[in-house]
């Protein structure tokens, strides 16, 4: 099958230099007033309503303020503004931008100059305020205003990706040979033997590490030597060349420099036995496996969790994620697999058994219609719940186990300080909520994630804890629910049902700017269905995903995976875990 998403050829030679425009230069004090305004207004909107996030408003604020140049005196003004203490409609700043002669009419310039502003900050004084900001941190906020402002502009999302790219380029363009001094010292560090010239540096996995990646800040310097005359002069790019680039690459990357694929776990954490990263993404050599060998950093990642398994296949962790194109880098976590397999061993008996016992009426009008709840079970059904009570009872510790130790790794910055997304269905879910809820108890939290999607969650629904959570997500925090899902209901009759419900049946009874519920009962008939349908679950929640296209001409072993439009639904049509559907042939 073929893979088509979107495109960013042209993007490897960086940005041209005709195409550099110096805003701060180029506006008007009228222009770059309405560029702060639309700043502050929007930040108000997205963030200061929450306490954690306020302090951030205003550095934020204060960083557009000072790479503008604008004077002291408006800083009352844009505090105003972000206070929501003074009226003032985003479409009146940007008619304002639409007239500057700079611009063109394209917006696109100003979320471009925001990006490279977001990634290169320096300290500033505010008032009574005084913030030391990291230079290299692409906090999750900013970003999340990024897309803000690209949706009141109508701008692409693509586009602004391309000036992402664009500035991963200006830390990764080499114009210099490794010392022999730094040679041995990399090696030391990193155990690489060698040093190359590159026009762009790949991140290579060799044994799950990073072949350049990994050098971040002895590299660096290097690495920016000569983006002045590859890049222009401009002041747009400026910081982002020499020794500032080095600390901008070095802090955007971690330490080690190369994301999470080299990331292990030294010791046994608790009861975790597996813990491993593995790097994920829809282009691959063969356009078959979802797996990704080599790739350049980002300046956003994306961490995909699955659910149980039903064999030992390699491709377990990574097949129901083989469209996700949330990120350019993107990876999965592999964890616990031993007792995720089990688990799985466990449900398929326990429906096989479902079948050969329960009448085709009886199937059809109690069990798995989802009409009812798990206490209509036959009572020779209810005594095979001892076969799959004791391993969901394990997976549910040890996956809450997992989230845990994944808030401490993201807490750590073992990926850099750039935006994280983070999807997961089934357990995966639940990983994730311990995960947010970990983090939400821990000092700097925030900034962190970017958004957050939870499909068929089995944690609670309680509104308050959700809430609590949602803090930690600076875009949306995703709740995708099934009130056909009987299995899940199930499966916490044995547990106390917590209070509020269980997420993964129902939405999340708040209102919130963040939380964000959907309802998949028409994509998914029960707990089983997530994986086979994800492709339809992505695309309905609005995360990116790269469509598939059939080869028609020879029936590959992918052409099974596809099921053409025209295809008749059979008479019995079985899910791989948890519903049967009767239906007549239609006709």
């Amino acid at each position: 099958m073929d893979f088509s998403g979107p495109s960013f050829e042209g993007a490897e030679v960086g940005i041209d230099e005709k195409d550099i425009i110096n805003l701060v230069e180029g506006l008007t004090d009228a222009g770059k007033y309405s560029y702060a305004g639309l700043c502050a207004i929007t930040l108000h909107s997205l963030f200061y309503d929450c306490e954690p996030d306020r302090p951030f408003c205003y550095e934020c604020l204060s960083c557009v303020v000072s790479h503008l140049g604008l004077p002291d005196s408006v800083s009352p003004i844009m505090d105003l503004l972000l206070k929501g203490e003074m009226s003032n409609s985003a479409e009146s700043f940007l008619n304002v931008l639409n007239t500057e002669a700079v611009l063109e009419g394209n917006l696109c310039y100003v979320l471009q100059d925001l990006v490279t502003v977001a990634v290169q900050k320096e300290l500033i004084f505010w008032g009574e305020h005084f913030f030391k900001n990291v230079l290299g941190e692409y906090d999750s906020r900013w970003r999340v205003l990024i897309r803000k402002l690209r949706e009141l502009m109508d701008v692409e999302s693509t586009d602004v990706e391309f000036y992402e790219i664009n500035v991963i380029n200006c830390l990764t363009q080499e114009r210099a040979s490794v010392t022999e001094e730094e040679r041995k010292t990399t090696k030391k560090r990193n155990r690489i033997t060698k040093a190359k010239r590159y026009a762009m540096i790949a991140l290579a996995t060799i044994g799950g590490g990073t072949l350049i990646g990994v050098t971040g800040g002895l590299a660096a310097p290097l690495i920016g030597a000569g983006l002045g005359s590859v890049l222009g002069t401009s002041a747009i790019i400026t910081g982002l060349t020499g020794a500032a680039g080095a600390a901008v690459f070095g802090t955007l990357f971690g330490a080690a420099g190369g994301g999470l694929a080299g990331y292990k776990m030294n010791k046994r954490v608790g009861e975790i036995e597996e813990f491993a990263f593995g790097q994920l993404g829809p282009y691959t050599d063969n356009g078959r496996d979802g797996v990704t060998s080599v790739t350049t950093p980002q300046l956003d990642i994306t961490i995909a969790l699955s659910g149980w398994i039903n064999d030992e296949s390699e491709d377990n962790f990574t097949k129901p994620w083989k469209t996700l194109y949330s990120s350019r880098e993107q990876y999965y976590l592999r964890y616990e697999s031993s007792y995720l397999l089990e688990l799985g061993k466990a449900i398929e008996y326990f429906m096989s058994m479902v079948l050969t016992m329960a009448t085709q009426e009886a199937l059809k009008y109690t069990i798995l219609s989802g009409l009812v709840s798990a206490i209509s079970l036959p009572a020779g059904l209810m005594s095979l719940a001892s076969v799959i009570d004791n391993p969901w009872g394990v997976c549910c510790r040890r996956s809450a186990q997992v989230g845990k130790h994944l808030a401490q790794v993201l807490l750590n910055r073992e990926h850099g300080r750039r935006p994280v997304t983070l999807i997961g269905y089934s357990l995966g879910a639940r990983a994730l909520y311990y995960c947010l809820r970990e983090m939400s108890e821990r000092q700097n939290c925030v900034g962190l994630v970017q958004d957050a999607y939870l499909l068929g969650a089995p944690c609670t629904g309680n509104a308050a804890k959700w809430d609590k959570i949602s803090k930690v997500v600076a875009g949306k925090l995703v709740n995708g629910y099934c009130t056909t899902d009987w299995l899940l209901r199930f499966l916490y009759r044995t547990l106390s049902m917590p209070r509020g419900g269980v997420a993964g049946l129902q939405p999340i009874a708040i209102e919130s700017r963040r939380i964000v519920n959907h309802d998949l009962s028409h994509i998914v008939s029960g707990h089983g269905d997530y994986p086979d349908n994800m492709h339809k679950i992505l695309k309905h929640i609005g995360v990116r995903v790269v469509e598939i296209q059939p080869i028609t001409a020879s029936k590959s072993h992918d052409d099974l995976l596809t099921v053409p439009q025209d295809v008749q639904i059979a008479t019995i049509t079985k899910s791989l875990s948890d519903s049967v559907i009767l239906t007549e042939p239609k006709k």
